[in-house]
């Protein structure tokens, strides 16, 4: 019984050291949306973040052996930081309630795929981890990952409220993902070592992808005060 909740606490805890950038994720996505649309994109995208996890738990040493798996999310986490910066500057033209509400859907949906998509482009080290500790004993494993998500859609919330309370926090939530992001690439098991020749990786790729997203704010912000305008065409 002890050996057991040992487990159960190393668990919840190295997950949820782990689950920060994730908590993030969903927390800054569901901050565009209405309120009771947000509360159900986080609790979908929480539902789906435990079914992915303990999937890809299961699978943790074939998805190691994917080429460049880590490098792809890394990429992946790059744009849907770029996206979200540029999703602050999307308002609403329509005014009919039947179109306003279909363009409510849509973003709930956009919104949760890009939850599902980054929860599974970040928890692969998460996935390692609680995957050691649980030594194959799956109730261990499962209720372990069903209190830290339950734990992981709190902080999501609260991220929610404050990014809606105070926005500027969208700038500094974008380039932690940036450093996230960064951080996947150096830890790609085939493109780390590649990185690795470059001189000062560790800092060279983090200021590249930081870099990237504080250029895109920039440009973001110089349109949504009208100075420059991009041709959708």
């Amino acid at each position: 019984m002890l050996e057991w909740l040992s487990a159960l606490g190393g668990i919840i805890l190295v997950d949820l050291v782990l689950s920060g950038d994730n908590a993030l994720v969903i927390g800054t996505v569901a901050a565009g949306l209405p309120r009771k649309q947000r509360w159900m994109a986080i609790v979908a995208g929480g539902t789906g973040a435990i079914i992915l996890r303990i999937g890809f738990t299961l699978l943790a040493t074939f998805l190691l052996q994917i080429p460049f798996v880590q490098a792809i999310g890394g990429a992946i986490l790059l744009y849907i930081a770029i996206r979200l910066l540029m999703s602050r500057n999307e308002k609403p033209s329509l005014s009919a309630y039947g179109k306003r509400a279909k363009q409510v859907k849509k973003g709930f949906l956009t919104a949760l795929v890009t939850i599902l998509i980054a929860d599974a482009t970040m928890s692969l080290d998460n996935v390692l981890a609680v995957g050691a500790l649980a030594h194959g004993n799956i109730p261990v494993l499962v209720v372990g990952l069903l209190l830290s998500v339950t734990l992981l859609l709190i902080g999501s919330a609260l991220v929610s409220e404050l990014i809606n309370r105070l926005p500027w926090l969208l700038n500094l939530a974008s380039l932690v993902l940036a450093w996230t992001a960064a951080n996947m690439l150096l830890s790609d098991m085939r493109f780390g070592p590649l990185l690795d020749h470059l001189p000062w990786s560790d800092f060279f790729v983090p200021a590249v992808t930081i870099s990237i997203v504080l250029v895109a704010a920039v440009l973001f912000y110089l349109q949504e005060r009208g100075i420059i305008a991009f041709n959708k065409n």
